[in-house]
């Protein structure tokens, strides 16, 4: 609790007026939650990897389309005009071949159904589709999650930018305070012009660093605006009440949960069932397929013989099957077997893949581990830095009053400060960032962990 009291000691005493005039159009205080929210209606990210998802859960349809009957229908009209010539004198003498020129029109139709009584590569690739819309929404919750990541990463990162602005106006004031006396010592002279000079450097110092990080944050929020469609108003900042837990479990089990949960590591885990299933439906093209078939078909020659008489009624044909096909490849030129060895080394390659992104897997939950477990005991460091910081700027302020210690020896003392109060002030966000970050790695990331973290936000913390 000494370090939050300490730190709402350190806001209260800092005036931040200029930062809120920038934006006094903005009137709105935003949080976390009202940015994330905006951010799902609008993100094309996420946008982009639903659609993705609906587009993929079709693939059932068009699986179970392959055990269901097919229907085709044909129909066709011919209108004919032939002519020829006799160059054989008997067969003017027959009636039925003497015509030398035959009008006429003539119209089918048919009509075919086929049911799959047997087929074992569309067995498989139906198996194969169920994998595939098992991983399409693995990447459609990675997607929410990511977008859970970059808000809050941008967030936190806006309210660094917004707290270095203020350090840096009050780190201006005191030493445009002690720029001041240094002057007024100096024509009483009891001090030299370095001393001036030395404070003066430090306030364009101060001034080419306020430009930059104003410039920061105008992208930061730029970044916001990129996430939401709209700029933010003022965002809330983290309350000092906010309590700091140490992650106490072990490291191994956060591993162990990471290898069972981590989405990444699941979609690399189904691209290598669905590489299995891949081996299954090529080795199946060396397998028969059975059908049942049913077809009706009826043709109208109104011609009767082609060059017969065109007075006749044409003939009339009929015919009507029922009855089962099956199919046995035999040989394909060894393409179906290079097929199958193709679908065997990419599932290899497959498998690989999927090792390397576990081994990632554990290493980016170890690093994630580390940094929350060293981030705690920064928080703690700088509290320490922070008081010996305060305790020196105080004797060293003292001494220059007594003429013991020179304008240069204060304004490292206060830079000494404000550095201590930059690094507690950072490694707060940085702690939640990499809190973040390692149930992100773990696959454990949802709304509620940022619906927590938004209950310590607060407009009159920053």
């Amino acid at each position: 609790m000494i370090i939050f009291k300490l730190i709402l000691r350190l806001l209260l005493a800092f005036s931040l007026q200029p930062i809120f005039l920038i934006y006094a159009e903005n009137l709105n205080n935003s949080d976390l939650i009202e940015i994330y929210e905006k951010a799902v209606n609008y993100d094309a990210l996420l946008s982009a990897s639903r659609f993705q998802n609906e587009a993929t859960k079709e693939l059932v349809n068009q699986g179970l389309s392959l055990f269901l009957p097919s229907i085709t229908a044909s129909a066709g009209y011919d209108e004919n005009d032939n002519d020829r010539k006799i160059l054989t004198p008997g067969l003017a003498s027959n009636q039925l071949l003497s015509g030398n020129k035959a009008d006429f029109h003539s119209y089918d139709y048919s009509i075919t159904i086929t049911q799959p009584l047997f087929d074992y590569s569309a067995f498989q690739q139906y198996k194969q589709i169920i994998s595939q819309t098992n991983l399409s929404d693995k990447q459609f919750l990675q997607s929410q999650q990511d977008l859970i990541y970059r808000v809050s990463l941008v967030y936190f990162e806006t309210l660094m930018a917004r707290d270095e602005i203020a350090l840096l106006q009050a780190q201006k004031k005191a030493v445009n305070e002690q720029l001041l006396d240094s002057e007024a010592r100096f024509e009483a002279g009891l001090l030299s012009i370095t001393d001036v000079n030395e404070a003066k450097t430090q306030m364009a110092l101060i001034e080419a660093q306020l430009i930059s990080a104003m410039q920061k944050l105008k992208i930061k929020r730029q970044q916001i605006k990129t996430l939401t469609g709209e700029e933010p108003g003022t965002l809330k900042g983290l309350n000092v009440s906010m309590n700091f837990e140490q992650v106490t479990s072990d490291i191994d089990e956060w591993v162990n949960l990471g290898l069972q949960n981590n989405l990444e590591l699941g979609i690399a885990q189904d691209q290598v069932t669905i590489a299995d299933y891949e081996i299954s439906v090529r080795q199946a093209d060396h397998l028969p397929t059975v059908d049942a078939i049913a077809s009706r078909n009826r043709n109208w020659d109104k011609g009767g013989f082609p060059y017969g008489s065109t007075e006749n009624e044409g003939i009339r044909s009929y015919s009507d099957v029922l009855g089962i096909e099956i199919n046995i490849p035999i040989f394909s030129g060894g393409y179906t077997s290079s097929r199958v060895r193709e679908a065997r080394l990419l599932k290899n390659k497959t498998q690989d893949d999927a090792e390397f992104i576990k081994r990632e897997v554990e290493l980016k939950i170890r690093e994630n581990f580390l940094n929350v477990q060293a981030n705690f005991a920064e928080i703690g460091a700088y509290y320490q830095a922070l008081v010996s910081a305060e305790l020196s700027l105080e004797s060293t302020q003292l001494a220059f009053q007594e003429g013991l210690r020179n304008g240069v020896e204060v304004l490292v003392a206060q830079q000494v400060l404000f550095n201590a109060k930059r690094d507690l002030l950072k490694s707060r966000y940085n702690y939640l960032i990499y809190l973040i970050s390692l149930k992100q790695s773990t696959g454990m990331l949802t709304v509620k962990d940022i619906q927590e973290i938004n209950q310590y936000l607060t407009v009159n913390e920053i």
